[in-house]
């Protein structure tokens, strides 16, 4: 399976930013807007304009034979993404109070949530599978995809963090060799939650 660097001129990129959202609806609706259609526009634009953690730059697409996306996933090394360009990219494709959302509460709510991304770390921030392409182990590959593409930024691991709740998706990074690293738990908008931070420890 191939897996390439998302391309504005080649890939829909409703059809991506519609993917992504589904992968963190609550997060996107609390951030973004509580709209999903409207939050799927804004989510475009931090797309589009690059240079912070959703950027054009940062997502990897696979394809079917018939050129249909399979999976997404949105990762990056960890020196790649610095808050001062992302908060310039906010100021400019956001109304005053989603920028403060995105540059004061989400850092706040990624601190509580989310592990600390060291700068050698390759973070894995979303994955996604499309509807029509799922039970077909494109999850699987697009995650040994990610080793690869860690090793390439010199990398010393990748790194995600699952919900605890989502005993589907940690048995499979189980199964691929990521170890648990942290553990988070926390009440967010009235609800008990968590995440386990996990890392996958590459070879020198």
């Amino acid at each position: 399976m191939d897996i390439r660097k998302f391309d504005l001129n080649k890939h829909d990129i409703n059809e991506v930013s519609s993917l992504i959202y589904e992968t963190d609806k609550n997060l996107f609706s609390t951030f973004l807007d509580k709209n999903p259609d409207k939050a799927v526009k804004k989510l475009k634009k931090l797309i589009v304009a690059g240079n912070n953690c959703y950027g054009k730059e940062n997502l990897y697409i696979t394809e079917n034979d018939e050129g249909e996306i399979g999976g997404i996933i949105v990762a990056f090394r960890g020196d790649e993404v610095k808050f001062i360009d992302e908060a310039k990219v906010f100021m400019d494709t956001m109304n005053f109070l989603d920028f403060l959302k995105l540059t004061i509460v989400k850092p706040v709510y990624d601190k509580i949530t989310a592990s600390s991304i060291e700068s050698d770390d390759f973070y894995l921030g979303n994955l996604v599978v499309a509807q029509n392409s799922r039970s077909q182990g494109i999850g699987t590959e697009l995650l040994k995809s990610s080793f690869k593409l860690a090793r390439d930024k010199k990398c010393k691991r990748v790194l995600l963090d699952v919900l605890f709740e989502n005993e589907r998706a940690k048995n499979l990074y189980d199964r691929l060799g990521f170890k648990v690293c942290g553990e988070k738990s926390f009440k967010w908008i009235g609800k008990d939650d968590g995440t386990y931070g996990m890392e996958y420890l590459l070879d020198e």
